[in-house]
């Protein structure tokens, strides 16, 4: 008893204290983990399930996505890195997209020209007068055509051009010539044409294979000078048949020039018959060709002209220079 009573009376240190208390606290530790663990096991919701983060692009309009959903929409493509040679051909393809619309001539459609085209204007294909020096025949009107100085207007054109080895001087023929076409591309397609060279014979211009009239298309002004410009100068001079021929196209208008003198003049009696042959239906323009002054004013070719409703013009072809040529 006085044993007991001597630890009783003893103090217990503190470090004993302070082991029991911890001990204490891991025995209640324990006891709430195994608490804790019959309680899950009892619900059934112990299995572990993986979580993850779904990130969600600013421009989505679904607020139904799973949070627990770790699968990206199909929609949604990961950006992969661009690399140098993908962000160059980038470059170029970007390039060649704004590059300026081609300037090169236009296709258009069956039978259609271009504006570019020279059929598109026919003053690229026909020379211009070497009389004028300038834009052929400016000023005239629609229907109106010009040929060596005297304009009508009409729907029908003859022209009677004498092509005789005398018409090889002073270039009388090629400026005769280069004034026709000049005429010629003056026409249009509502309007007709024919051309008559003659000497002692005459020859029609044939187009396509036909020696009537010919429309003034484009295209049929263009064969025209072909045959024109193949036109020479050769034998004498014999003007009946070729102006009787003329009228029986029965135009409007038919320009006659030649180059002869009174020796070789249409008979008195042809004069008369193509006359009363014309009954003043067709205006016949006379133009006569010659070496310096006019030295009478009662030739057969103005003669002509004052009987058939026409007017008459000289030309001295020593005031001719070489007509001009396109290339």
């Amino acid at each position: 008893m006085q044993g007991l009573r001597a630890v009783q009376g003893r103090a217990i240190p503190g470090w004993i204290v302070s082991v029991l208390v911890h001990l204490l606290l891991l025995v209640a530790c324990a006891m709430g983990l195994q608490s804790c663990q019959r309680s899950v096991g009892e619900d059934g919701a112990g299995d572990f399930r993986d979580v993850g983060l779904v990130v969600k692009s600013s421009d989505s309009t679904s607020d139904s996505a799973s949070a627990t959903d770790n699968t990206p929409p199909a929609s949604q493509e990961i950006p992969q890195p661009v690399s140098a040679a993908e962000t160059h051909d980038n470059q170029a393809i970007d390039q060649l997209l704004s590059l300026p619309d081609s300037v090169g001539p236009r296709i258009l459609g069956p039978g259609a020209r271009a504006p570019t085209s020279p059929l598109a204007d026919p003053s690229q294909l026909l020379p211009r007068s070497a009389l004028s020096g300038g834009p052929p025949l400016a000023g005239l009107r629609k229907g109106e055509t010009q040929f060596m100085g005297i304009r009508d207007k009409g729907t029908r054109f003859v022209y009677v051009l004498d092509r005789s080895g005398s018409m090889a001087g002073g270039h009388a023929l090629e400026m005769a010539k280069a004034d026709l076409l000049s005429s010629l591309q003056h026409l249009d397609e509502t309007q007709q044409f024919q051309v008559i060279f003659y000497n002692v014979r005459h020859s029609l211009l044939t187009l396509g294979g036909r020696t009537t009239l010919h429309r003034a298309t484009d295209i049929n002004k263009t064969l025209a000078r072909q045959k024109i410009s193949a036109v020479t100068p050769d034998g004498g001079t014999f003007h009946f048949p070729a102006l009787s021929k003329a009228l029986s196209f029965d135009p409007e208008v038919i320009f006659f020039l030649t180059d002869a003198d009174a020796n070789s003049s249409i008979h008195p009696g042809d004069m008369e018959r193509l006359t009363r042959r014309n009954r003043g239906r067709t205006r016949i323009h006379t133009i006569k060709f010659g070496v310096g002054a006019e030295l009478t004013s009662t030739h057969y070719v103005k003669k002509l002209a004052t009987l058939n409703g026409g007017r008459y013009r000289y030309r001295d072809i020593n005031t001719f220079s070489a007509p001009r040529r396109n290339r």
